[in-house]
């Protein structure tokens, strides 16, 4: 452990709260995407968008009744996942906005950050709900879809324009707000893709949401990227370690990395769409995952110093991999040994 470690100041803290509220707002809405696709409920509810209190019964919807009168546990399932889409969109709102707090660019930051999010109210209220059940496309009103996607736009390039001139003037919070955008821009088109996926189901099928599926991994793999910057700023890695570490556990970091996100490809391949290629690929990269960690493992004794710093994190990963893999056999015989389905639809 590095005992040169400065205290963290009270702004720092603050900022790994807010990603800590974030993360733990996303656990749950992540279960229950899961098992809307496992129990096949993401089309028990046509209609979208709708709004967080949907769920208490809106009377303007025809057929709406309350939560607790509700006797279909998947109508249930679904709507509770907006509702933690919402509260997650809100969180990640809140903590993006105080990663700009720091930059001299914050007025056009928060610009950008406003330009978004208008732009994709105005996106949303271009549809005409109770029309889109019979014609999903007649139901939207191009002039209003236009201005908000006008607006998107303006505002997403209102954060690069921000971005840019961190990186000129080497602000300290770039990298943050960098990979804070990401995860803000993630959130909300994780967002409208869940809400295509419903929207536009008979159109285009499920592809939508195999989509939905793997982009909601990277945006909260990217949550916990945010959390690590935030506290590498307080026990960052031994000076004499950063050379051992471009050289020899970078590399082998960096292919974990890709060979994770290849991994969630084949995963959601094989879980929407059963192709035996997808079979043999997450058969092969379940293997392949666990002993890479153990090389990296490895490597790290090599240089004990940077070994004390990676070390515990680098074990609880393998344990972690390794109770991955033993959930991933229970669910292969399940699925693939019997023949019949593990649940039926609720």
């Amino acid at each position: 452990m590095n005992t040169d470690a400065k205290p963290p100041a009270h702004g720092e803290r603050g900022l790994r709260n807010l990603v800590w509220v974030s993360l733990l707002l996303t656990l749950p809405l992540l279960l229950l995407g899961t098992l809307i696709t496992t129990f096949r409920v993401g089309m028990v509810d046509p209609l979208w968008p709708t709004e967080p209190w949907y769920l208490f019964n809106d009377p303007s919807r025809p057929g709406s009744v309350p939560f607790w009168k509700e006797d279909r546990p998947g109508y249930l399932i679904e709507h509770i996942h907006r509702v933690f889409g919402y509260l997650v969109g809100v969180a990640i709102l809140v903590q993006t906005v105080a990663f700009g707090l720091k930059s001299r660019s914050m007025g056009v930051w928060i610009f950008g950050l406003a330009g978004v999010i208008v732009g994709t109210v105005l996106a949303m209220a271009s549809i005409d709900t109770k029309l889109a059940i019979t014609d999903p496309i007649g139901a939207v009103r191009p002039g209003i879809l236009r201005a908000g996607l006008g607006i998107i736009i303006a505002g997403v390039s209102a954060l690069f324009v921000t971005l840019v001139l961190e990186y000129r003037e080497k602000g300290p919070m770039r990298f943050v707000m960098t990979l804070g955008a990401f995860v803000f821009l993630g959130v909300i088109s994780q967002g409208l893709l869940g809400g295509l996926r419903v929207y536009l189901n008979a159109i285009v099928g499920p592809q939508l949401a195999s989509i939905h599926g793997a982009l909601a991994q990277v945006v909260f793999a990217c949550m916990a990227g945010l959390l690590a910057l935030l506290t590498l700023e307080r026990n960052p890695p031994p000076p004499m370690a950063i050379p051992m570490t471009r050289r020899g556990v970078l590399i082998w970091t960096n292919g974990l990395l890709m060979l994770c996100l290849l991994q969630l490809v084949w995963a959601v391949w094989l879980r929407h769409f059963h192709h035996p290629i997808a079979q043999r690929l997450h058969l092969f990269f379940g293997c392949l995952i666990p002993a890479f960690i153990v090389g990296i493992h490895l490597k790290g004794l090599q240089y004990r110093e940077i070994f004390r710093w990676f070390g515990p994190a680098s074990g609880m990963l393998l344990i972690l991999v390794l109770f991955q893999v033993l959930l991933g056999i229970e669910a292969w015989i399940g699925k693939f040994g019997t023949g019949k389905p593990l649940i039926e639809a609720a």
